[in-house]
C-alpha cells in the first residue's frame, strides 16, 4: 500500500500442488512520486507452510524500487550500456514467465535512448523476450542469454572489439507474442501458479518450422546472428548428386570474409523435400560448421548430409523413410538468410533402420542405451508422466 492505495497484490503465496519447491515471482507496479513529498508505505507478507527453505525455496519477502526516468547527464557519456530481461526470480522450473520485460524495462530502455542515442542493450534470458517496442531506437542490442560467471568479462570483451561475436540464435524471436506459430496453445500467464492444461497441436512445427510453414516473419529469425565483418558465400556443388543408399552426400561451397577484420561465421544448411508425401517442415536444418577466416581469405568449406538427413519417421513401421523425389538444398547465414540453393535427387524410396541409420557413432549409441527402466526413489525429484 502506498498512502492507503494497493499496488501491488502477489496472491496468497500457495504452493503448485506436489510442488516442494514453488515459484515466487516477483510483482512490480509503477507510482508517480513527486518531488519533496512523503509517502506511508505498508507492506503485508505471512510464510506458508509447504515451502522449502533450501534450493530456492522463500525464505523471506524483498521490496524494492527504481527510477524509470534517465539521469540527463547521461547525456554526456559516449555511450550508455543497458542491462535488462530475465533473473532466476523470474524464470526458472515449474512456471512461466511473462514475454514482456519485467519491471517496466521496456519504457526504461526508451527513456536512456532518449537521453543518449548511443545506448547499447544487453538482454538477459533463457529466451526471447519482447524487443519491438524499443528496438528501432537503440543501435546496438545484445542477446546474451545466461553467460554465467565470467559473462561480464566476456560481454566486455566483445562490446570493446577485443573479440569478434559469432554466436547465432537458437531459437526465433518473436515481435509480439501472438506471432509465435503455437501461441494458441500457451496457457495464460497469471502469477498465480494456477494450473493449466496446455495441448501440443502442432506436431513438427514449431520454431522457424511454424513460423516458414504459417508465412510468419519474426523480428529475428533462427540462426540469426551478428559480426563485426561481413562473409560471402559462392560456388556450391553437390557430390554425389543423387544419393546412393548410404553413401555421404558433400555439400561444398567456397566461404570468404569480404570484411576488414578476422571472424568466425556459422554456415548453415537446410534441406526441404519438394513433394511430400506426408506433412513437413518447408525446410529443416540438417548441418553447419564454424569457420575462422582472416580479413580477405577464403575456404573451400564442405558440409556432409547422411540418408537420415532427409528422412522422415514412419509411425506406422517404425521406421526412417526417404521417398523418391528432389530435395532442396538451402545455406546460408541464418534461416531466413539463405545465401546458396541447391538441389540433390533420391531416385527410389528407402526405408532406414532406426538403429542402423543413426548418425551417431556406435560408441555413443551404446552410451545412452538404457535397459532398465530408473528405480523411482520417492524422492523430491521424481516425476511421473502419464
Amino acid at each position: 500500500w502506498v498512502n492507503g492505495k494497493l499496488i501491488i497484490d502477489n496472491g496468497d503465496g500457495k504452493p503448485l500442488p506436489g510442488n516442494s519447491i514453488p515459484p515466487t515471482i516477483p510483482e512490480f507496479a509503477k507510482i508517480n512520486l513527486q518531488a519533496g513529498q512523503s509517502y506511508d508505505v505498508k507492506l503485508e507478507y505471512s510464510r506458508r507452510a509447504g515451502y522449502l527453505s533450501t534450493m530456492g525455496g522463500l525464505v523471506g519477502v524483498q521490496m524494492s524500487w527504481a527510477s524509470l526516468n534517465a539521469p540527463q547527464d547521461l547525456s554526456a557519456y559516449d555511450a550508455v550500456v543497458v542491462a535488462v530481461g530475465n533473473s532466476s526470480e523470474y524464470e526458472g522450473e515449474g512456471f512461466d514467465h511473462s514475454f514482456d520485460l519485467p519491471e517496466y524495462q521496456s519504457q526504461l530502455i526508451q527513456s536512456i535512448a532518449k537521453v543518449n542515442p548511443n545506448t547499447v542493450v544487453t538482454m538477459f534470458g533463457g529466451t526471447g523476450l519482447k524487443m519491438s517496442d524499443w528496438i528501432e531506437q537503440v543501435p546496438v542490442a545484445l542477446h546474451a542469454f545466461y553467460p554465467g560467471q565470467n559473462g561480464g568479462q566476456a560481454l566486455a570483451e566483445i562490446l570493446f572489439g577485443k573479440v569478434n561475436p559469432s554466436g547465432k540464435l537458437p531459437i526465433s524471436i518473436e515481435r509480439n507474442i501472438e506471432d509465435n506459430p503455437i501461441f494458441e496453445t500457451f496457457p495464460k500467464f497469471d502469477n498465480q501458479n494456477s494450473l493449466a492444461e496446455m495441448s501440443y497441436k502442432d506436431d513438427l512445427m514449431l520454431g522457424y518450422r511454424g513460423y516458414e510453414k504459417k508465412g510468419i516473419k519474426p523480428l529475428y529469425p533462427f540462426g540469426y546472428g551478428l559480426s563485426y565483418t561481413t562473409f560471402g558465400y559462392s560456388n556450391i556443388s553437390v557430390t554425389p548428386g543423387v544419393a546412393v543408399g548410404n553413401t555421404p552426400i558433400k555439400v561444398s561451397f567456397d566461404l570468404t570474409n569480404t570484411g576488414k577484420v578476422g571472424g568466425s561465421e556459422v554456415a548453415q544448411l537446410y534441406v526441404g523435400q519438394q513433394n511430400p508425401k506426408v506433412e513437413r517442415p518447408i525446410k529443416e536444418l540438417k548441418g553447419y560448421k564454424k569457420v575462422f577466416l582472416k580479413p580477405g581469405e577464403s575456404k573451400r568449406v564442405t558440409i556432409e548430409l547422411n540418408d537420415r538427413s532427409l528422412a522422415y519417421f514412419d509411425t506406422k513401421t517404425n521406421q526412417w523413410v526417404v521417398d523418391a523425389d528432389t530435395f532442396n538444398l538451402s545455406l546460408g547465414a541464418s534461416s531466413q538468410d539463405i545465401r546458396l540453393n541447391a538441389k540433390l535427387t533420391n531416385s527410389f524410396r528407402q526405408e532406414l533402420s532406426t538403429t542402423t541409420s543413426n548418425p551417431l557413432p556406435r560408441s555413443a549409441l551404446n552410451s545412452v542405451n538404457v535397459e532398465k527402466p530408473p528405480v523411482k526413489t520417492g524422492g523430491v525429484f521424481d516425476q511421473t508422466v502419464e
